[in-house]
């Protein structure tokens, strides 16, 4: 179960909008009136290859280090669904306290992955940071070559936009293995991950009422990730936002003014005015709730777009797959998010 790259092989081994088209709020209006710059598209990013049966993952840590036990025992869970695991030898190494080895290697071992034909799927152990240092060397090319499913959320929301916005290629929000598959999927969610990488459709997904923040009907290009890696990533060449798409974000261990001063960016910027609908996850350890709550209502309760809160992605894991670049529908009184097509591209 280790995955090796060549050059390190010995040493292993010794939807539109049907409601307002008027901006977010008096906030919203007195944003700057320049469209923003981005590097998007409101057509569909091309899809990977479906994940086969019984076919190879390779878990890569190109953020921070994990713990043994959590990887081995989700990488167990997956094998048990027939699935080959190779892991990667860094992903226990620590370097700088915060990062699962040296840039140079963390960069190798993923360059390897994508150039290695057998491997079928690429997922990570976890998040933390890392990912953005080696944005500007991955071997960007190799996938777009040979487009294999992408997984993972947290700080991989760095390579998700890298893929979409250097060669346009999907990708999926998902779980990974520190958390989700150590501690469990839902068996809907279980069922909803394997289901869509192997390329079933459409996929709804039903929400309560009281999610509902403010209400619409659109359709759109899904993207989006962790709100501080999204903010992060603002005028650099890995920039990705969708104008007329539909924006999906999540946070961990920010405070509210924290929150607030990201949010207040993007508006500054002019992006939240261009977009169709919002989901949010559920926020982990971001301060006071009703605090939260407060600052939430602020900046979209009248979106005059749907926007949907405390779905089921992000920290708190049990994460829900999402594949960014696809179409997604919501309609807030039919309570529904669906995603109509294929997220894979299936043989003809």
């Amino acid at each position: 179960m280790i995955f090796t790259s060549p050059d390190r092989e010995e040493q292993n081994s010794a939807y539109r909008s049907t409601s307002h088209t008027s901006s977010f709020s008096d906030l919203a209006r007195l944003s700057i009136h320049s469209r923003a710059v981005t590097t998007s598209s409101s057509i569909p990013l091309r899809r990977p290859r479906p994940l086969p049966p019984g076919g190879t993952i390779a878990v890569l840590a190109i953020s921070s280090p994990s713990k043994p036990d959590r990887i081995e025992a989700a990488a167990r869970t997956l094998e048990a669904r027939g699935y080959r695991i190779r892991l990667a030898p860094n992903l226990y190494d620590v370097e700088r306290t915060y990062l699962a080895g040296p840039d140079d290697l963390r960069l190798e071992l993923i360059n390897a992955a994508i150039n290695d034909p057998s491997v079928d799927a690429i997922m990570f152990a976890r998040g933390g940071y890392g990912a953005m240092r080696i944005l500007d060397r991955i071997d960007y090319a190799a996938l777009e070559r040979n487009p294999r499913p992408v997984v993972g959320f947290s700080d991989i929301t760095a390579l998700h936009q890298a893929l979409a916005s250097r060669i346009g290629l999907g990708s999926f929000h998902g779980p990974m293995l520190n958390l989700d598959f150590y501690e469990g999927l839902s068996p809907a969610n279980e069922a909803w991950f394997f289901s869509m990488l192997e390329g079933a459709a459409p996929s709804r997904l039903e929400f309560d009422p009281e999610q509902v923040l403010s209400h619409g009907r659109a359709e759109g290009i899904l993207f989006g990730g962790c709100l501080s890696l999204t903010t992060a990533l603002i005028g650099t060449p890995w920039d990705y936002w969708v104008d007329d798409g539909i924006w999906f974000w999540e946070e961990v261990e920010e405070p509210v003014y924290r929150l607030d001063r990201m949010l207040t960016t993007l508006r500054l910027s002019g992006r939240l005015r261009s977009i169709r609908g919002v989901m949010i996850g559920r926020l982990k350890d971001c301060g006071d709730p009703q605090k939260l709550a407060d600052l939430l209502r602020e900046f979209f309760a009248e979106a005059g777009i749907p926007v949907i809160t405390e779905l089921p992605f992000g920290h708190l894991g049990d994460n829900l797959l999402l594949p960014v670049g696809s179409r997604v529908r919501i309609d807030s009184e039919a309570r529904v998010i669906e995603f109509p097509d294929p997220a894979v591209e299936l043989p003809l």
